[in-house]
């Protein structure tokens, strides 16, 4: 059977037709509906947000993405504040998500006390329960919007927030939004295969606004979403889907196949 007759949607932008060609050479129509946004960082914001940064009597920084890590050392070079970071960074508390967050800091001699074992936020966080957290000033690194297990956590604990805006990223085009929302409530597409963590968020922001998240939700029981990996199907959970299929290879020819198994019904993802 493999994807015969499926309408499988691509939610990404970059590779978007890779995925298209695999979707296709597995009998599916491709769709694609970019969602990434276009990665930027407000220069200004982040000068400042490093700067009183290093003026203040942080705790813990809690680094979310290698490239927003990079993005950091660029600036404070840039500000010719490096060997300060370097110096402040070793006196505090560190914690990375993600393999190639860590990977940059151990480049900059920078050893993170906490990090996670699986790549997601929640990973993160289980890193740092057995550390005493109570009344600790937090600056976390954000790569868009807060992930909502890191602001539950944040707004459970009463801890001390700030942040470092790293980067952001630009809404994709209404029309695509729209589109795609209407295509998941009324179940006119099989599946959306999802390949960053932004895209469900944006997805589920834009329905939020006008008020149809909860039949967005709904239309995820039909509807089968898919995901790249374990960081985009957290985002996915954390918006209320919870049939997400996700290879355990975190590889986008992984994640086709595996909504083929689903199709077959030989095999299913993470449920």
């Amino acid at each position: 059977m493999k994807l015969e007759g499926k309408r499988i949607v691509v939610a990404a932008d970059r590779r978007s037709e890779e995925i298209s060609t695999l979707v296709q050479k597995n009998g599916g129509e491709p769709l694609i509906r970019p969602l990434q946004g276009t990665l930027y960082t407000d220069e200004a914001m982040l000068d400042r947000e490093l700067t009183d940064m290093l003026a203040s009597d942080v705790d813990w920084v809690i680094f979310t993405t290698g490239i927003g890590a990079q993005k950091v050392w660029h600036v404070a070079e840039r500000l010719g504040l490096g060997e300060a970071l370097s110096s402040f960074l070793q006196r505090v508390r560190v914690a990375a998500r993600g393999r190639k967050t860590t990977k940059f800091l151990l480049e900059q001699g920078i050893h993170p006390d906490a990090r996670d074992d699986d790549g997601t936020t929640q990973g993160v966080l289980r890193a740092l329960e057995p550390f005493a957290m109570e009344g600790t000033k937090v600056c976390v690194q954000l790569h868009g919007e807060l992930p909502k297990a890191l602001e539950r956590w944040c707004a459970q604990k009463e801890r001390r927030v700030s942040f470092l805006h790293a980067y952001d990223y630009l809404r994709p085009e209404q029309a695509v939004l729209e589109q795609l929302v209407n295509e998941v409530c009324t179940g006119s597409v099989d599946a959306v295969a999802f390949t960053s963590a932004q895209q469900p968020r944006f997805l589920f922001r834009y329905a939020s606004q006008i008020g149809v998240d909860k039949a967005l939700v709904a239309g995820f029981e039909k509807v089968v979403a898919a995901a790249v990996g374990k960081v985009t199907a957290e985002a996915l959970r954390e918006q209320g889907v919870t049939r997400v299929i996700a290879p355990v290879e975190e590889r986008m020819g992984a994640m086709i196949i595996e909504l083929v198994h689903y199709f077959d019904g030989l095999v299913t993802g993470e449920m």
